[in-house]
C-alpha cells in the first residue's frame, strides 16, 4: 500500500504542479463534489461545483487562489456531469470566473425540451430546482458571451463513440458517457415535465437517476485516471457503466486512478467497472454524502471498496445529522423534493499527482478534512 501525506491544511504550503505533472484534485463534502484537473502545461479542468463549508465559495476557486492559477487564463474547460443540485450548485460562479473556458455538458441539456424547462414561467420561483436554476444562469452567461467551441456530450446519432474534450502533448480528456439510449431516454423525461398548452407551469421534480451522468477518462504521458461522476448501474447494457464498458476498445490501457462513482454507493457499483477497466488494487478517491438520514457510503459500501482498493481515500469521514423541522415543514421540502446535507468540520481535498518518471505510481495528499477510508 503506497503511503499518503497528511496535510496540515490551510497553514500547509500549497503550490501549484509541474508543467509536466498530471493532477487530480478531489473536494468534498460542502454542498456537492468538485474535481479540478490539471491537464499539463498550467492548463486546468474543473468538474462540477462543490461549495466550501467556510468562505461557501466553490472549492476549486479557493484552492485556485491558493496556489496562484488565473482562473480568467488558465482554465480550460468547465464541465457539468449532470443536473442535480449536489454537483451543479456553484458552477455558474466558477463559469463566470473562468472568462476563457469552454462549457462541457450532456447533449441532452442542449435539447428544445430542455431548454423549455430552464425557460420556463417557473424560473423565478421554488417550483423549478435549483440545478434547473443554476442550468439557467450558466446559459445566460454563454449568452452574455456569445460563446463559441463549447462541448456537447453524447448524441443521438452516434453509439459508444468517444468525444474528446481536450487534446495536447501532456494529456487527453475523453467522456465515455451519456450514451445516445440515455440522451434519448433523458430528452423523453424533459417532456413529460412540460405542462400541456395554455396549462400553467406545474412544479418540476428533480431528477432521481444518474445514468445521464459524464463519466471521464484522462490519459496522460504519467498516468490514466478514471472519473466516476455519479454514473450508476443499469441492467441494460447501453446504459450506464454497461454503455461506458462498450468504450473500452477506444481508452489506452488502464486507470490506476478512480473517482469512486456516486459517492461509493451500491447503485454506482458494476463490478465489470474494475475488472476491466481499472488496474488491481488502484488508487480510488470519493467524497461522502448524506440524504433522509442515509449516509454513503455505508458500513458494507466501505468493505466493498476497501476490498478492491485497500488504499482508498475520502474526502471527509463523517456528516452532521440534519436539524429536523415540524412535521409539516419536514413533508413540504420532501413533497418540493429539496434535499439537504450538513457537513461538520472542513472541506475536504484529496490531491493526487504524478509525472512521467513516476510511471503511473500516484502520490495522493490529504488535505484538511481528509482521511483513509480503510483500516491500515
Amino acid at each position: 500500500m503506497q503511503p499518503l501525506a497528511n496535510l496540515a491544511g490551510r497553514g500547509a504550503r500549497l503550490s501549484a504542479p509541474r508543467p509536466d505533472e498530471l493532477e487530480i484534485s478531489v473536494f468534498g463534502p460542502g454542498y456537492g463534489e468538485s474535481i479540478a484537473v490539471h491537464l499539463g502545461d498550467g492548463r486546468w479542468m474543473i468538474v462540477d461545483s462543490c461549495i466550501d463549508n467556510r468562505s461557501e465559495r466553490p472549492a476549486a476557486l479557493e484552492y485556485f487562489g491558493d496556489i496562484d492559477v488565473s482562473c480568467e487564463d488558465q482554465v480550460a474547460i468547465v464541465l457539468a456531469t449532470h443536473w442535480h443540485d449536489d454537483h451543479i450548485r456553484g458552477l455558474a460562479e466558477i463559469l463566470r470566473a473562468c472568462s476563457t473556458a469552454r462549457f462541457a455538458c450532456s447533449h441532452a441539456f442542449s435539447t428544445r425540451e430542455f431548454l423549455l424547462l430552464v425557460e420556463s414561467p417557473a424560473l423565478g420561483t421554488e417550483q423549478l430546482p435549483a440545478g434547473l436554476r443554476e442550468f439557467a444562469e450558466i446559459l445566460a452567461i454563454l449568452k452574455e458571451r456569445r460563446a463559441a467551441g463549447n462541448l456537447l456530450l453524447g448524441t443521438p446519432e452516434l453509439v459508444n463513440q468517444k468525444t474528446v474534450l481536450d487534446q495536447s502533448a501532456r494529456c487527453e480528456v475523453m467522456s465515455l458517457s451519456p450514451s445516445s439510449a440515455t440522451v434519448m431516454e433523458a430528452v423523453q423525461a424533459f417532456a413529460t415535465l412540460l405542462p400541456e398548452p395554455s396549462q400553467p407551469m406545474k412544479c418540476v421534480p428533480s431528477p432521481k437517476a444518474n445514468e445521464g451522468s459524464v463519466a471521464l477518462w484522462v490519459c496522460g504521458a504519467s498516468g490514466v485516471a478514471l472519473l466516476g461522476a455519479d454514473l450508476e448501474r443499469n441492467s441494460k447494457d447501453d446504459r450506464g457503466w454497461g454503455a461506458v464498458l462498450g468504450c473500452a476498445p477506444l481508452m489506452k490501457g488502464r486507470a490506476s486512478l478512480v473517482k469512486v462513482p456516486h459517492h461509493g454507493s451500491s447503485t454506482g457499483h458494476d463490478q465489470r467497472m474494475w475488472d476491466e477497466l481499472l488496474v488491481s488494487q488502484p488508487h480510488a478517491m470519493l467524497t461522502p454524502w448524506e440524504l433522509g438520514g442515509r449516509h454513503v457510503p455505508d458500513a458494507a459500501d466501505r468493505d466493498r471498496i476497501c476490498a478492491l482498493a485497500p488504499a482508498a481515500v475520502i474526502a471527509g469521514d463523517t456528516v452532521a445529522k440534519l436539524d429536523r423541522y415540524q412535521p409539516a415543514v419536514e413533508r413540504t421540502l420532501r413533497e418540493a423534493t429539496i434535499s439537504r446535507q450538513a457537513a461538520i468540520g472542513r472541506t475536504g481535498h484529496i490531491r493526487a499527482r504524478c509525472t512521467p518518471s513516476d510511471k503511473g505510481q500516484w502520490r495522493v495528499d490529504l488535505i484538511h478534512n481528509s482521511q483513509r477510508l480503510c483500516a491500515a
